[in-house]
């Protein structure tokens, strides 16, 4: 396996020659290898990025042409680094018990985990490195092998157990993982079905709760998970999608994509009959961008015009917003931009004015996080506003992973350089 170290620029002890020589070697044989390991009349269109788009920042890298180069270089060394940590995590098999409430339980389904198995898919595409592909069909298959979810302090799972949100958040990124992979000859169909039927039985139902119930951001994740797993099984139109709760229903993959879609735009409501689970007495997304839902985790009132701490509440609704945002470009690759340009008539519901409430808000903005920034380079790909510009650029690039659901955003969405 490709051991990314070596390609450190300026930052590294080895030679800047040697670096460019074998990034640009690896990448200059993808083309023969894919030839030999993937079917090319497959080519996924990708949740976040398609293959074509990977194989266009490939060549860019392989051109040294930047930002490309750099990115390349650093999303490589990120995947190799955490494929090395996950050597020392425990197995993922049998039921699962979330210790501690936490989201970092079990770890295949935490920030590192899901990054890791997409990223894997991604870097296959990059380098055609063949165990990069491997490593990431064994931890979807892992995946497949596990049941219950629920909270160790109870002895049965129950409905709002962490575990539903650790499936919408660290499980979504494996179905991206999958859908890239589909056309290599090592995801063999019964490996697909494995994976359908594990998604259709053990995951769906709960993230479905989630999206139906949910007004913060488990609901926007709980949304675009169902959403991702009802597309995923559109090849399965006579399967029906089971829901416990809070109603029980069967719908066809179909029409499970569309009513969870319908769910998120209707989540960013401001009115009574969407207030769902909200805590508090203002909810959806306002006509200033504020969400108050996630403002109400801080100090800041949310009822506000700005948010004048850097604390819970801002960051909530950073998070909030980057959820929103892997939807909104997953169906905007589909050809529907209705959660990219959703508003009431009111000015409410707006994932823009969200965006902007944060960064141009001329009362006091914030920077995003080196993570969840990720999100401002998909935005910034679809709305080409000079508010989400100007933040990326004052605030500085990104981290290279993302945070939960738009990941790689960095990598993925600088074509605007």
């Amino acid at each position: 396996m490709i051991n990314s170290r070596s390609f450190r620029n300026k930052r590294g002890t080895l030679n800047l020659f040697y670096v460019s020589f074998v990034l640009v070697f690896f990448i200059a044989t993808s083309n023969f290898l894919k030839a030999v390991n993937f079917k090319e009349e497959v080519k996924p269109k990708g949740f976040l990025i398609s293959v074509d788009e990977l194989d266009e920042i490939s060549m860019k890298a392989e051109s040294r042409i930047e930002p490309h180069y750099s990115n390349v270089i650093d999303f490589l060394g990120y995947i190799d680094s955490v494929l090395e940590e996950s050597k020392n995590w425990s197995p993922l098999t049998g039921e699962v018990v979330v210790l501690g409430r936490s989201s970092r339980d079990p770890v295949q389904l935490s920030s590192q985990g899901g990054k890791l198995v997409y990223g894997l898919a991604i870097a296959w595409h990059l380098t055609n490195n063949i165990g990069y592909a491997e490593h990431c069909r064994r931890l979807i298959l892992d995946l497949t092998d596990t049941f219950g979810y629920r909270n160790q302090e109870e002895a049965q799972f129950h409905w709002g157990a962490q575990g539903i949100l650790n499936l919408a958040r660290g499980g979504t990124p494996y179905i991206y993982a999958a859908d890239l992979l589909e056309g290599w000859e090592g995801w063999s169909a019964d490996d697909k079905l494995t994976y359908q039927v594990w998604l259709r039985d053990v995951q769906y139902p709960k993230v479905a709760w989630a999206s139906r119930f949910r007004k913060n951001n488990w609901g926007v994740a709980g949304s675009f998970s169902a959403s991702a797993i009802a597309y995923y099984l559109m090849d399965q139109p006579d399967w029906a999608l089971q829901e416990y709760e809070p109603t029980r229903l069967r719908l066809s993959p179909k029409e499970a994509f569309k009513v969870h879609n319908n769910l998120q735009r209707k989540r960013q409501s401001t009115s009574d009959e969407w207030k769902m689970d909200a805590k508090t007495f203002l909810w959806g997304i306002r006509p200033n961008g504020a969400i108050p839902e996630e403002i109400r985790r801080g100090n800041d009132p949310v009822d506000g015009d700005y948010l004048p701490s850097e604390g819970s509440g801002t960051h909530y609704s950073m998070t909030y917003i980057e959820h929103l945002t892997a939807h909104a470009e997953f169906l905007h690759r589909r050809g529907d931009n209705s959660l990219y340009e959703n508003i009431e008539s009111d000015g409410s519901g707006s994932l823009l004015r969200a965006y902007l409430f944060l960064i141009d808000n001329p009362l006091g903005s914030h920077c995003f996080t080196a993570g969840r920034r990720n999100a401002l380079y998909m935005a910034y790909s679809y709305y080409k506003h000079p508010a989400l510009l100007h933040s990326i650029q004052a605030c500085g690039k990104s981290n290279i992973a993302g945070q939960r659901l738009a990941l790689f955003g960095r990598l993925t969405h600088s074509f605007f350089y």
